[in-house]
């Protein structure tokens, strides 16, 4: 793809290159991969080729340089097809695993594995979530890591982890000290060929065009140097990066709102309806809204003045407005939204895929609450501080 630089006209043109690129190389292949359970390497080498996965990485470790509204930028390139399986797995290695690595891996650990992840060559998957609950991770985390002579052995297992079946490393969240509530969570890096590591792939409802699997760790032997920073530091290291995850989902999920409501405006039956244009007209009202925050926040995050409230909203908006605007729609066109073909506007995959944005990234249950934490220490009473803050000027 075009290598921009933060200028809006070289936005525009990767913008541009963007939509190339998912229309030549992804967009044909989505109806197969839907069909036969998920991705295959071939899509990371390609997105690896384009530079994608590099777009946070400095330019010195082989990535572009660039900021979050670059990422956005191909998100939403991609989320214009409805493949909301592919944007989860692409998500997943650039917006999760890449900056993990970045902010908090080793000189080694980097030397072994930002440049093979950055051109594709090397998958990953962050394995986070456990058959005892996802979103409450301080309570459900029940893998263990226990400290050797050698190094660490791990034992339990995770599940719903996006590219799994496919990861050549794992980003494994793991608790090493029981005592120690939140500052005992620990994250290993984890190739997937060492003995005692075991991967099965799951069928999932939505999202097929991602593959996802269940992975167990069975006295796992890792090295010492295996640990992603420092023991204990799992959970301020995985704020860290929720910013720019739940942003990122938020970017694609909105996209998605939009592409229905363009597919389901195009149908001549809702359109010759005065009552179905009104609710596409006020549903095209929110989603504008939406972006405009969504934007916002985006520019603050790359200014470096993003904050945990703004992925909080922008998460928990875009998934519910998303899920309404998708049921609303395929109430308007009736029965042809939920078959494969015919006059449902292609529907059918989108409406498996927004079941599960209830919890993909965070269930909006537990967002809402980190929302609503964040209000009450006081962040809009800050935000606002800084805005009405003296500036020399006479006030308007």
């Amino acid at each position: 793809m075009t290598i921009p630089s933060l200028r809006t006209d070289s936005m525009a043109a990767f913008r541009a290159s963007a939509r190339t690129l998912v229309s030549r190389h992804i967009a044909p292949h989505l109806t197969d991969w839907e069909a036969n359970a998920g991705t295959t390497r071939w899509l990371f080498a390609v997105a690896g080729r384009a530079g994608v996965f590099g777009v946070p990485v400095p330019v010195r470790d082989g990535g572009l340089g660039l900021g979050l509204a670059h990422g956005v930028a191909f998100i939403r390139a991609v989320s214009r097809h409805a493949a909301g399986g592919v944007c989860a797995s692409l998500c997943v290695q650039t917006h999760v695993a890449v900056p993990l690595l970045l902010g908090q891996g080793s000189s080694e650990q980097k030397r072994t594995w930002l440049r093979p992840m950055v051109s594709g060559s090397v998958i990953t998957a962050v394995a986070i979530t456990e058959p005892a609950g996802g979103s409450d991770l301080v309570n459900s985390t029940a893998t263990r890591a226990v400290p050797t002579e050698e190094g660490w052995l791990l034992d339990g297992e995770k599940t719903f982890i996006t590219n799994a079946p496919l990861a050549d490393c794992l980003f494994v969240l793991a608790r090493t000290d029981d005592r120690a509530g939140a500052l005992g969570m620990t994250f290993f890096l984890v190739p997937t060929d060492l003995p005692g590591v075991q991967v099965h792939q799951l069928e999932t409802a939505g999202l097929r065009s991602s593959r996802t699997g269940r992975v167990r760790f069975t006295r796992c032997p890792l090295p010492a140097d295996a640990v992603l920073g420092r023991p204990g530091l799992a959970m301020v290291q995985l704020a860290q990066v929720l910013v720019e995850e739940r942003l990122a989902i938020s970017a694609g999920v909105l996209e998605c709102a939009r592409c229905c409501l363009e597919r389901t405006a195009a149908l001549p039956a809702v359109a010759a309806s005065h009552r179905a244009r009104a609710e596409l007209a006020g549903w095209l009202v929110e989603v504008e809204a939406a972006e405009a925050f969504l934007d916002a926040a985006v520019e603050r995050f790359d200014n470096g003045e993003g904050d945990r409230l703004d992925a909080d909203l922008a998460k928990t908006m875009s998934a519910r407005l998303t899920q309404r605007i998708v049921n609303g729609c395929a109430r308007l066109i009736g029965p042809d939204a939920f078959i494969g073909s015919g006059d449902g506007g292609g529907l059918l995959p989108t409406l498996r895929d927004v079941r599960v944005l209830s919890v993909f990234g965070g269930s909006c249950e537990t967002v809402r609450d980190s929302a609503a934490a964040e209000i009450l220490r006081g962040a809009v009473a800050r935000r606002r501080t800084d805005v009405l803050a003296p500036t020399g000027g006479c006030p308007v």
